[in-house]
């Protein structure tokens, strides 16, 4: 048992001490704890455990889903907390201090001194359906981390393509085509021996922070049809305990994948996010249309696809990736004082690994490539990862045409199609303009987010 400040960095996955606020004066002491503060949730259920007979227990069972923060009040005892990795026991004897159990860890109370009074706070109504009981049970249960390592590649390859929002932009041969930029902390969590979700992750280890991913436009868990909230809530929790002790970071950078991509139903990850306080960092605006529901083309943008039609435009899936990156780098250098994300040797290699997944469509005028669209193909969605238009493009409107082409043509079956984002600087700057633009095709919002969680 421990009894110093190391303790702290010894605690099982969630587990903490939580020292309170004391007041004290001639007429003796006061200590307090206010929910959101030092208690790290709201409090639904408060109770007590006294008279506790010699060498008697308590608990020795874990919660689903409930949090609780234990505080001795009077008298001493020891908390023995289990995460199924870790085990340790904390001697508790001070009325200020108490110790914060989260959900999935399993807890026992003993050692109890005379005329204790030990106080609980909970998260959560009492539900007997909430507990397990039996340890055999609950260390079968227990969520295993496992780093990731080029052994794992058809493992890791094989659950992005059977997941609810996965999406091939996970797939390893993708990540990993610009490994050499990024430290690679990506994780697979099992539990009961089958593979229930992953984190395509990378570390910075000058800012002490995990991105996942920061190579990609969105990355976050990728999670099992079958998972469920509490079991999210687990995983995540068990990330942020690996990227402590592992790696020493102290935040953590979440981008989600947009809800069009999923497949299923698959935001179990932001009610994790709220539960854990992430904030949210930045937030992207794209524009996409949904086939279920799209609106009207806006007149402007179907007069730019005449005019393209009378200058006698053409529109054809192509292979020409250069002629179309040159086009590219002028805008962005012109307009932005940027370059691609991807430089074109890089995407040429990703073309031959993804071929039924990264389309090239471009406009010509007189034989030459006057504009075009980079798009990445998922299962729903069609992402214009690039647009571009060299200036007699723009002066034909070779856009209008091209998506008019595509969407009518190409995409027609294609539950969403993505303009991509029409933001700057995380999403503090609207380019009202482009965005305009995209949606006069009846495209609306949807959001590309980053969440910023403390470790």
């Amino acid at each position: 048992m421990d009894h110093d400040g190391a303790i702290h960095n010894r605690l099982p996955r969630g587990c903490r001490l939580i020292d309170l606020p004391v007041h004290s004066d001639e007429r003796g002491c006061l200590s307090l704890a206010e929910a959101r503060r030092e208690i790290p949730f709201a409090v639904e259920r408060v109770f007590w455990i006294y008279d506790v007979p010699q060498g008697a227990e308590r608990g020795a069972h874990s919660h689903c889903e409930c949090a609780e923060v234990v505080v001795p009040v009077c008298g001493a005892f020891d908390m023995t907390v289990d995460d199924g990795t870790e085990r340790t026991t904390v001697h508790l004897d001070s009325p200020c201090q108490g110790i914060l159990i989260p959900p999935g860890l399993w807890c026992q109370l003993s050692g109890f001194a005379p005329d204790t009074v030990c106080v609980v706070m909970a998260s959560h109504p009492y539900s007997a359906e909430g507990y397990t009981h039996d340890y055999a049970e609950y260390k079968e249960g227990a969520i295993e981390v496992v780093p990731y390592n080029e052994s794992l590649k058809g493992v890791w390859d094989g659950f992005v393509d059977e997941s609810k929002n996965g999406t091939f932009l996970f797939r390893r041969d993708y990540m990993d085509y610009h490994a050499h930029r990024f430290v690679d902390s990506s994780l697979l969590f099992y539990k009961k021996g089958v593979l229930a979700a992953l984190l395509p992750a990378n570390y910075v280890r000058e800012e002490r922070v995990v991105c996942s991913h920061g190579g990609l436009t969105y990355g976050g868990l990728i999670l099992s049809n079958r998972i469920s909230v509490a079991d999210t809530m687990q995983v995540m929790s068990c990330a942020m305990d690996w990227m402590r002790r592992s790696l020493g970071a102290e935040r953590w950078e979440y981008k989600p994948v947009p809800h069009i991509y999923h497949r299923a139903p698959a935001e179990e990850d932001l009610y994790a996010l709220f539960r854990q306080g992430a904030a949210l960092k930045s937030r992207g605006v794209s524009a996409a249309i949904d086939r279920e529901g799209r609106l009207t083309m806006q007149e402007l943008r179907r007069r730019g696809a005449k005019k393209a039609a009378s200058h006698g435009v053409e529109y054809m899936e192509s292979d020409d990736l250069r002629s179309f990156w040159t086009i590219l780098e002028n805008v962005l250098a012109e307009r932005h004082g940027c370059a691609p994300v991807h430089t074109v040797e890089e995407m040429l290699q990703l073309w031959r690994v993804f071929p039924d997944h990264i389309r090239l469509f471009v406009a010509q005028k007189d034989g030459c490539v006057v504009g075009g669209a980079l798009i990445y193909e998922t299962e729903l969605v069609a992402h214009a990862q690039y647009i571009a238009a060299s200036s007699e493009g723009r002066s034909v409107g070779a856009l209008d045409g091209l998506f008019c082409y595509l969407l009518a043509e190409v995409y027609a079956d294609k539950r969403f199609f993505d303009f991509g984002i029409s933001t700057e600087q995380g999403g503090h700057y609207l380019n009202e303009g482009l965005a305009f633009q995209k949606e006069g095709f009846g495209a609306r919002a949807v959001v590309y987010d980053t969440y910023d969680l403390k470790l």
